[in-house]
């Protein structure tokens, strides 16, 4: 949603001013541009399948914002990423922060933003981290005092500065040459919504606000264990992502945090911590077809997949049609010597947009495919 009402997201919006909106405010301006974004490095857009240029210019014939919006959730939802990315870039420029726009002033703006946000989004999945970084430097520490409302009006106060931007500034470090810089912002991110937490339940704001950010807070401590176990803290990201596993009151999120901890110990090779969330899981999916996922899991680990065969077999398509499922079974079939079977059931995953299960169905395609048929497959 790139355009939305003041008062209807205003307890989202809510972020502590910062040391830098303090010191200009007390020289009385309001008029800086602080912020210069643009599209970075030498534009050149993505490519488009032929078929669907004309439904891209449809949707991006000018600046419509309804029409434009419409354009970039039909295309995501198709899973067109790079035609969403050159989607956002024509809305970009035409606010002013197109190719070669970066440090020359332009306003910033509550849509701009989200735009941006988005942006980055799309430049992450596609794996596009030089220009993630390059473009999101102009934000510098998302403190600057034009990305606060207060700065330039007196009558809305907070963040122009969207939260999945500031999870994405927070990750992207990752992919620069000091990766454990990133650990260090999302720390401090950790520590901001915290503050955040604290003051909402001591001004005694509206349960749904402090739930709201409660969410938030969870999102940080699982980017945070993400970043850690891609590092290779192995042990710590365990220990935090099990804290956060036993805080949680969720039955359905704590039955999907005992996964992913299944996996992160399958993956480390720990075959103590998998039992122990193997039987955590299966106390909380007793009877479930989920039971007997976990049990093709924990067979595939120990090598046994003659019983993992026999598990996922008791499970009947039409009752099982999830990614979980079909990762499961995909696994179960290369490892048993059936790429080719293994290939058909991951492509069952729809639509395969670009990250780890397209990363999987290269490498498994690399097994038993021709260099052309693998190439077909993946367009």
């Amino acid at each position: 949603m790139l355009n939305y009402e003041y008062e209807d997201m205003k307890h989202l919006l809510y972020w502590p001013e910062s040391v830098r909106l303090k010191a200009t405010r007390k020289e009385g301006h309001g008029t800086m541009h602080y912020t210069m974004p643009g599209i970075k490095e030498e534009f050149v857009r993505s490519p488009i399948d032929h078929r669907f240029q004309d439904t891209f210019n449809k949707f991006f014939p000018r600046f419509d914002l309804d029409l434009n919006q419409r354009g970039l959730v039909w295309f995501i939802k198709k899973g067109l990423f790079e035609a969403a990315l050159n989607g956002t870039s024509d809305i970009l420029t035409w606010l002013g922060q197109g190719k070669d726009r970066a440090g020359r002033t332009s306003e910033i703006t509550q849509i701009g933003m989200e735009v941006w946000t988005l942006r980055f989004q799309l430049l992450l999945n596609l794996r596009m981290h030089a220009q993630l970084l390059a473009e999101l430097a102009a934000f510098e520490e998302l403190d600057a005092p034009d990305l606060f409302y207060q700065y330039k009006t007196s009558d809305k106060t907070g963040s122009l500065v969207p939260f999945a931007m500031r999870i994405i500034h927070a990750e992207a470090l990752r992919f620069s040459p000091f990766p454990w810089n990133s650990v260090l912002r999302i720390e401090t991110l950790l520590s901001q919504v915290e503050q955040i937490v604290n003051i909402f339940r001591m001004q005694g704001a509206p349960l749904n606000h402090i739930e709201d950010w409660e969410k938030r807070l969870d999102s940080v401590k699982y980017l945070y264990v993400r970043v850690l176990h891609d590092l290779g803290e192995y042990k710590i990201s365990m220990t935090m992502l099990g804290k956060v596993r036993s805080e949680t009151k969720d039955p359905q999120e704590k039955n999907i945090l005992t996964r992913a901890l299944i996996r992160m110990a399958m993956q480390a090779g720990d075959e103590k911590a998998m039992n122990f969330y193997v039987e955590k899981a299966s106390n909380q999916t007793a009877g479930s077809n989920e039971l007997l996922l976990h049990k093709a899991m924990k067979s595939i680990f120990l090598g046994s997949n003659g019983h993992a065969q026999e598990y996922i077999s008791r499970i009947s398509p039409k009752e099982c049609q999830g990614a979980q499922y079909i990762n499961t079974k995909g696994i179960i079939q290369l490892y048993t010597g059936k790429a080719v079977e293994a290939v058909d059931t991951v492509s069952q995953i729809k639509p395969i947009t670009p990250g780890p299960t397209t990363a999987n169905l290269k490498t498994i395609a690399e097994l038993c495919y021709s260099t052309a048929a693998k190439d077909e497959l993946l367009i």
